[in-house]
């Protein structure tokens, strides 16, 4: 039996388990989306990086461009270098330099170089970017002074990465890429990727985002325009692999503490759903427990909840626990009343169980076999009901509740011995229609004895007949074939008169002990495809020698059907037979005998008719199929046994079917009608 758990314990794992999963199914398919969202944001970064940087460039650019204006524009400059004092205008040019911000200031004149401060640039003749020997990018502006011809000034910024990528960097890496950069790149895959679009930018003019290096760094490219236009070097913004890293570490983390909080407030709001939930099932359960056991007095309790479901079914199990209280009363009121009934029948009644033990006793029973109640009920049916040894009387069951359980009913008359002596007792049972077998069990009448006595007796008669009538009518049949081949008319007709008696003495022997089986319950029937109309004349062939006796023809209509009819076919050939023998024996002599099959869509009917002297009135027409029962009146000399149509009659209810009565269709006469059903389409 598998381990049971609580709702609650469920409700909290289920909830919890989906949020994990959910977490996990996100984190899992976004795997591949988040390295996507990482790259684009990398380049992205780099690309704003970029732009940043020469928009920063720019601004560099318009501030040199303003500190060479306005130093050219200064009448204190003009006045030092008209006068010659070179210290006084290096004094001023130092204290421009700091206002200014910038790394060199030059005065010229056209004699030469007049004053200048600071560390120089490589190139302080023309105006752009200039880099020197190791690698430094310098911004140089030259500006001519003001009414002074030959003479400039010349402010130079000197640009270092850090100033480019400005301060709020976070791990861009840039860096100036002048026209020796070609000329200086290394033998690698990376460098030379990066020469390939250093190249393609400095044609085409277009910036361009590089894809990820070996090292899984992302940079980009962009061009420097100086003054005219053209360009002057390229501006590269990297950013490493740990930066994006440590992006995809923040996402994560937040991710993370994200996915707990949720697991938290699942957690929670599970607990919360469980107890709201779980309590009103709970009582509704503790309510089912309580009618598991029988308690059919205690109100089921209807929760105080919301919910539809858990009030739905405790309401269900309050009318289902009055319904079963009030068929328990009931029960136990019909129990009173069959106890009272059966207590009232004359005969003794017993119900087994599966393993034969009786389980109920009525009053006439325990009177019969002389016990108290405690003694019988659990005993065996056989250590009660303890049958004489070898007594079994023919057409009786030997056992009548086994066999009764194998075929629907049995019946048994025997010797029992009850309290010391030996009493003749009836036992009839019939199949359990659930766990219990009811048998009833009376004393035998002398009635039952004589009749009893008389099926023995027609039984062991009809049996001891059989063996020695089938040899006499093989005998008789060869002898026949003898007589006719030597074709003496006296032997012929007295060998077929022999003949004739051995058939109608078999027949009347196979009557006897199908009397005797019908009315034992011991007859059984086989279930099998049925050729009707190749059967019925089989059965007109059989009886020819008794109807060409007679001079009697008959006349058969039998058409086929592709309908299946189901049912015993010995027993239906005695059918055919028993009605064309009571024909045989009714019509007169020299007369017809029609015999006919009709197909229906549910039924087929085999009729037979004479012209003899018709049906008796309505009010004899029952004794027609009860057995032993002859008409002197009408009967001719060839007295029968009164058995034919009963076992008709008979063997067609054991296959669903009945006998009819009709009026003659060609003459005065008979007319049987056995109407049997087909199997379905």
């Amino acid at each position: 039996m598998p381990r049971t758990r609580k709702l609650s314990r469920l409700l909290v794992l289920s909830h919890v388990s989906l949020a994990v999963l959910l977490c996990a199914l996100l984190l899992a398919t976004g795997a591949g989306t988040l390295r996507s969202v990482l790259r684009e944001r990398a380049q992205a970064q780099v690309t704003q990086a970029g732009a940043d940087a020469l928009a920063r460039l720019e601004d560099f650019r318009r501030d040199i461009a303003v500190v060479a204006v306005l130093l050219s524009e200064r009448p204190t400059l003009r006045n030092y270098l008209q006068r010659g004092q070179a210290r006084a205008a290096a004094d001023f040019l130092e204290t421009f330099r700091q206002t200014g911000r910038v790394d060199y200031l030059l005065a010229m004149r056209e004699d030469g170089v007049f004053a200048q401060v600071g560390q120089a640039p490589p190139q302080t003749d023309r105006s752009g970017l200039v880099v020197d020997g190791k690698g430094v990018y310098w911004l140089v502006q030259v500006q001519p002074i003001a009414r002074m011809e030959q003479s400039r000034v010349v402010a130079a910024r000197r640009l270092g990465p850090q100033e480019l990528a400005g301060h709020g960097s976070r791990g861009d890496r840039v860096s100036l890429l002048g026209e020796g950069f070609a000329s200086t790149a290394a033998d690698t895959d990376d460098a030379r990727a990066l020469l390939a679009s250093y190249q393609h930018v400095k044609s085409t003019g277009i910036g361009e985002t590089l894809p990820p290096d070996s090292r899984g760094d992302v940079a980009r490219l962009d061009p420097i325009r100086g003054p005219q236009g053209d360009i002057e070097a390229l501006l590269m913004v990297s950013l490493s692999r740990e930066a994006v890293a440590r992006d995809g570490v923040r996402w994560l983390t937040a991710f993370a503490i994200g996915s707990l909080v949720l697991a938290i407030i699942a957690a929670s709001v599970a607990f919360w759903l469980a107890r709201r939930i779980a309590r009103p099932f709970g009582q509704v359960a503790r309510a089912a427990e309580r009618l598991g056991v029988g308690d059919l007095e205690s109100p089921v309790v209807v929760p105080e909840t919301d919910l539809v479901e858990p009030v739905a079914l405790a309401r269900s199990l309050d009318s289902m626990r009055l319904q079963l209280r009030a068929a328990t009363e009931r029960e136990r009121a019909h129990r009173q009343e069959l106890d009272a009934i059966l207590d009232g029948v004359e005969d003794g009644i017993i119900a087994v169980d599966a393993d034969r033990r009786i389980q109920y006793a009525n009053r006439q029973f325990l009177a019969l076999v002389g016990r108290d109640e405690a003694d019988v009920i659990g005993q065996p049916y056989e250590s009660v009901l303890t049958p004489e040894p070898n007594e079994h009387r023919p057409g009786q069951a030997a056992d009548p509740v086994g066999d009764a359980r194998r075929h629907g009913l049995a019946q048994a008359s025997g010797r029992y011995l009850l309290r010391g002596r030996l009493r003749n007792l009836v036992i009839r049972s019939s199949a359990p229609p659930g766990g219990r077998q009811v048998a009833i069990v009376r004393e035998e009448t002398s009635a039952e004895a004589a009749r009893a006595m008389r099926d023995s007796i027609l039984a062991n008669l009809s049996h001891e007949f059989q063996t020695p009538l089938a040899a006499q009518i093989a005998s008789v049949e060869m002898l026949r074939e003898h007589v006719h081949a030597g074709g003496d008319a006296t032997s012929i007709k007295l060998v077929d008169s022999q003949y004739r008696g051995a058939l109608r003495l078999s027949q009347l022997v196979d009557n006897l002990l199908d009397s005797v089986r019908l009315e034992s319950g011991e007859m059984r029937l086989r279930r099998e495809v049925v050729d009707l109309p190749a059967l019925v004349r089989d059965a007109v062939d059989l009886m020819r020698p008794l109807t060409d006796q007679r001079d009697q023809h008959v006349m058969a209509s039998l058409p086929h059907s592709e309908r299946r009819l189901i049912g015993d076919a010995q027993r239906l050939s005695q059918v055919a037979i028993n009605l064309l023998a009571n024909a045989n024996k009714f019509a007169p002599d020299q007369s017809t005998i029609w015999i006919e099959l009709v197909w229906g869509e549910e039924t087929v009917s085999l009729w037979v008719e004479d012209e003899g002297q018709g049906l008796p009135p309505l009010r004899h027409r029952a004794d027609l199929f009860a057995p032993f029962r002859r008409s002197p009146d009408q009967e001719p000399s060839q007295r029968g046994t009164g058995l034919g149509l009963a076992i008709v009659r008979a063997l067609v209810e054991q296959h669903g079917g009945e006998v009819v009565l009709a009026e003659p269709r060609h003459r005065r006469g008979a007319r049987f009608g056995v109407v049997l059903p087909l199997e379905p389409a």
